[in-house]
Parts: C-alpha cells; sequence; structure tokens
C-alpha cells in the first residue's frame, strides 16, 4: 500500500522559540506566479482507492491497513462495495487518495458527512503525483466530491493564502487550508504541499516563559521538560491520534469505560510517534522524561475529554 505525504505545516520565516531552538522556514519551493491551488482542509478519515486488475476488483485502505468485511473504516470500506468500479479500471496504475468525511474534531453540517472527498491521485509506475487539473476533472466525471476549492491561479503572497483560511464550506467551522504548488510539482522542487491550521485547532502552543524567568535557577530539570512536552501533547494533537486510531480498528468507535486500558496502551504510543514525526526538535527538549511525560500528558487530556473522573 502507499501512504499519502505527510504534509508539513506552513512556516514562512525562522521562528525562535526560545534562546536556542529554530523552526525554519519551509516555503523556498513557493515562488511567484507559479500556479498554486488552495482548498479547504478536511478534517475526516484519510483513505484511498486502486483498481487490482489481476483480482479485477477495487481495493481500498485506511492510512495504515487494507480495509476488509472486519476492518471498515467506519463505513468507507461498505462504500467502496458499493462503488462502479468502471472509472477506475482505466487507470490500474494510479492509487486514489481522499478524505472520507466522518466525525473527528471539526463539526460540519450534517448533509456533508459519509461522503469521499477525492483530493490526490498517484501515479504508481511513475512514481509522481498527478496535478490537480486531472483530479478535478476525474471527481467531476465520475461524480465524486472534490474539497472546496477556495482559490486557483498564480502564488501571490503568504497572506493571500491565509486570506482564505477562514472560509468555510461545509458548516461554521473551517480548521485550516492545504495549498499544492502545481509549477513546483512538475519541476520537482518541494515540498510543493503545504497546511495553515486555524489556530484554534493547532496542535502545538506557546512556552510558558514567565516561570522560567521568576526564577530560572530554581526550575526543576523535570518541571521544564513538562513545559515543552505540554507545547506539543496538546487536546488537538491527542483527540487527533485518538480518532485515527478509531479510523485504523484499534479503538473502538463507541468508547466505554472498559476500553480504558486499551486507550492507555495505545494512544500514547501514537502521541508520541506523532511527536518524534512533527515537532521532533522540540520533543528532544524534554529530554530522558520525554516519553513518560509524554504518557502521563495524554492520559491527562483523553480522561478530561472522555469524561472519567
Amino acid at each position: 500500500m502507499k501512504h499519502y505525504i505527510e504534509i508539513q505545516r506552513l512556516r514562512t520565516q525562522d521562528v525562535v522559540v526560545d534562546d536556542t531552538l529554530t523552526l525554519e522556514k519551509n516555503t523556498d519551493a513557493f515562488i511567484q506566479e507559479d500556479i498554486i491551488s488552495i482548498t479547504e482542509k478536511i478534517d475526516g478519515a484519510n483513505s484511498s482507492i486502486y483498481y487490482d486488475k489481476k483480482l479485477d476488483r477495487l481495493r481500498c485502505f485506511s492510512s495504515k491497513n487494507e480495509l476488509d468485511f472486519s476492518n471498515q473504516l467506519r463505513g468507507f470500506w461498505t462504500y467502496v462495495e458499493s462503488l462502479d468500479k468502471e472509472p477506475f479500471i482505466k487507470y490500474p496504475n494510479y492509487i486514489f487518495f481522499g478524505e472520507w468525511l466522518v466525525s473527528h474534531t471539526v463539526i460540519y453540517d450534517d448533509s456533508n458527512y459519509n461522503k469521499w472527498y477525492l483530493f490526490s491521485v498517484y501515479d504508481t509506475v511513475s512514481g509522481r503525483w498527478l496535478s490537480q487539473d486531472f483530479v478535478k476533472k476525474f471527481a467531476k466525471k465520475y461524480d465524486f466530491c472534490y474539497p472546496h476549492e477556495l482559490y486557483y491561479g498564480p502564488f501571490i503572497s503568504w497572506s493571500h493564502c491565509l486570506s482564505f483560511a477562514n472560509a468555510p464550506a461545509y458548516g461554521t467551522q473551517q480548521e485550516g487550508i492545504v495549498i499544492k504548488n502545481q509549477t513546483a510539482l512538475e519541476q520537482e522542487r518541494g515540498p510543493h504541499i503545504l497546511k495553515y491550521v486555524n489556530p484554534e485547532f493547532k496542535e502545538t502552543q506557546k512556552k510558558n516563559h514567565k516561570k522560567k524567568l521568576e526564577d530560572p535557577n530554581k526550575l526543576n530539570e523535570k518541571a521544564e521538560a513538562e513545559e515543552y512536552i505540554r507545547m506539543i501533547v496538546t487536546d488537538a494533537r491527542v483527540i487527533k491520534c485518538y480518532h485515527k486510531l478509531v479510523d485504523d480498528g484499534i479503538l473502538p468507535e463507541k468508547f466505554e469505560l472498559k476500553h480504558m486500558k486499551h486507550v492507555a496502551q495505545n494512544l500514547p504510543k501514537a502521541v508520541y510517534e506523532d511527536c518524534v514525526k512533527e515537532e521532533l526538535e522540540i520533543l528532544k527538549k524534554a529530554g530522558e522524561f520525554g516519553g513518560k511525560l509524554c504518557s502521563k500528558v495524554t492520559m491527562e487530556i483523553i480522561k478530561d475529554k472522555l469524561k472519567i473522573g
């Protein structure tokens, strides 16, 4: 199976988190007049479909597993089983990626749920992603949903891009935007895809410097490590990882108290791995305490969200 791209968050400048930690900008691939696409970021379950020529049937996947009757990704497998395979037969080398919209963190209008939003296509022979023009035309021709496109045209500036970050099409909330650079894709400049997440859905938060400034000599090493962990192990990250575990069939869709042990066995590890992937520099600041503190904070948050005393 093919995993989708790990989309980086937009960083338009060098950001100094403290005296020694710097997160570098990742926007060099975007040049004025490059053709870009801006779509609304949909908070659902990442999924994919492709036609297996040998088996003469459609196969489908979550972000980590192939789906079947016993692992359906909250109805996605059933949806794929109902599809006409003819549109996909023409493209046996292509993998079609989309978002299966089920309830996660962002609240959408009911009419938008249980639909598949096609957003990318990958060619397994050339090893390249296809243009958004192809994706849009395929979606339109075969009546698949395509994420709400907010802008398609030349790259002007990042402030122009961010002006579309609060224009929800599926409800009253918008998680953010996804910006794809078509020119950079063709010229193999990267990263050609970036995302911007609105502040209320961010998975990081600012470090509280006040305590350190009041008495830096007395600041306990473990307490400071916990400050760094709480920067990255936030409500948004924990809930995101929880929903991914549900999507992958590792945790049940309907939580009961008896499942708490299973949550504790899987969720902290998933959150830690997500931090390693997206916030390694900050995680390193927690040193030897990182793993245990990540588990501690993760369980604090999920117990509060699940209303467990």
